[in-house]
């Protein structure tokens, strides 16, 4: 009987043994086999982003061409201060050059009160500047703005998706609504404002309906020279200076 067991305990570790190898042999012809030189292919780099300009951080810089009400047109260009990044340079308007503040990126800029300088030769003379000059004087660049002349505060504003550029001189700073002054670029709104006043009628509630705003000074409104091809369309409007 002994001899019987310890036969069976042996058949049992032999069955178990080639199983174990059959096993290994049938996993070592499943992995594929790799050559000795095989090496790699090295990953491929991303190319090396473009390093951002002054107009990619500061789009309101370049050359705009603007018109007022009457329809009076100007070239201007606005560059950034050399020592202030959050200052830039407003050159060609009749008001003479003229600086603003950066209040809220990527181009809302604030217009403080200031003494306006002359504006810098561009080579080209506006149509506002130029009323009442002979043809043969118009070819002529330096403005005819005095040094010195003072400007109320204002606003400027440069919508990088319409391309449209829009400068107020005259209307106090909103700093809760910089558009405030610019009933273009809110008109959207104020008509939403409008169908909820109507709806709100239709149900007897008395709802007061949105104040128009009060604009004082002068409107520019124009697109940049190279800008996407969706200039500002709408009117300007100008009122007497306060």
């Amino acid at each position: 009987m002994l001899k019987k067991n310890g036969f069976m305990k042996k058949k049992s570790l032999l069955t178990a043994f080639l199983a174990f190898a059959i096993a290994c042999v049938t996993f070592a012809q499943s992995t594929p086999e790799v050559p000795r030189n095989y090496k790699p292919a090295p990953k491929e780099l991303l190319p090396m982003p473009d390093s951002l300009t002054d107009e990619a951080i500061f789009p309101v810089l370049g050359s705009f061409n603007l018109t007022d009400k009457k329809g009076d047109a100007a070239q201007v260009t606005i560059t950034r201060d050399a020592e202030n990044k959050g200052i830039v340079w407003v050159n060609g308007l009749p008001e003479g050059k003229f600086k603003a503040f950066l209040k809220a990126s990527p181009a809302t800029y604030m217009i403080p009160a200031q003494k306006a300088l002359a504006n810098d030769e561009t080579g080209s003379t506006s149509s506002m500047e130029s009323t009442e000059t002979s043809s043969s004087t118009t070819t002529k660049s330096k403005s005819k703005v005095v040094s010195g002349r003072s400007i109320h505060e204002g606003t400027l504003i440069y919508d990088k998706d319409a391309n449209a550029l829009y400068v107020n001189i005259g209307s106090k700073f909103n700093e809760d609504n910089p558009t405030y002054v610019f009933p273009e670029m809110t008109a959207g709104a104020d008509s939403a404002a409008m169908a909820m006043t109507t709806m709100d009628e239709t149900t007897s509630k008395k709802v007061k309906k949105p104040a128009k705003p009060v604009i004082k000074g002068i409107t520019y409104t124009g697109s940049k020279i190279g800008g996407p091809s969706t200039p500002a369309t709408a009117a300007t409007k100008e009122t007497t200076m306060n």
